[in-house]
């Protein structure tokens, strides 16, 4: 699959209620969040968007949601009206260490029998981590205007497939690709785990 069949989409949504601040603008080193995910998906797909509700503080395409207090997948649902791609490779602003080489996994995984690569970590189902074929736009769209929200519901209008086993990424990659941050507790931890990574 060429980069050019690739869309990276940063969700910068969510009210950050327990962090007091937005998560994307949280820095490590001279990078924000946001900027440091955006890195990271760099090396996957020369297409990057950003999705936010507001057309500022971004160094990247913005879109904003059609469908408002919809959750990730009034983001997901966005970016795909606007971009014309074939996968959609998701990330969230809070994972501030995603890798690359989960997303090349993902990537390795899609083909045409299925609609979404759904990563699978400790048995929790990773959907905020997944790639997405254009193909379920319209039954997305469908699924939002009837007011589903959650993204386990859309899985049942869809051909999933899951990816529980990563043999050529260490654990430690894993965890940090998994981790999110949603509190200033965890931030800080964000903030060490930084250090430690990039020495």
């Amino acid at each position: 699959m060429q980069h050019k069949d690739l869309c990276g989409v940063i969700l910068n949504g969510g009210g950050s209620t327990r962090m007091g601040t937005a998560k994307s603008s949280l820095t490590f080193g001279s990078m924000t969040s946001l900027e440091l995910i955006a890195s990271t998906l760099s090396k996957v797909t020369e297409t990057i968007i950003v999705n936010q509700n507001e057309q500022k503080n971004v160094s990247y395409p913005v879109v904003e949601d059609i469908y408002e207090d919809a959750g990730p997948l009034a983001g997901l649902h966005a970016v795909m009206r606007v971009k014309p791609a074939t996968w959609f490779v998701m990330s969230a602003c809070d994972t501030p260490f995603v890798s690359e080489e989960v997303y090349h996994r993902l990537v390795q995984e899609a083909d045409e029998s299925v609609d979404a690569v759904i990563p699978v970590y400790e048995g929790r189902f990773q959907p905020i981590s997944g790639i997405y074929h254009i193909r379920i736009l319209d039954k997305l769209d469908f699924y939002l205007s009837q007011g589903g929200r959650k993204v386990r519901g859309l899985f049942e209008h869809i051909k999933i497939k899951e990816l529980s086993t990563y043999p050529d990424i260490d654990q430690e990659k894993l965890s940090m690709h998994f981790f999110n941050m949603n509190t200033p507790e965890e931030y800080a931890l964000a903030r060490d785990l930084f250090k430690k990574w990039s020495r």
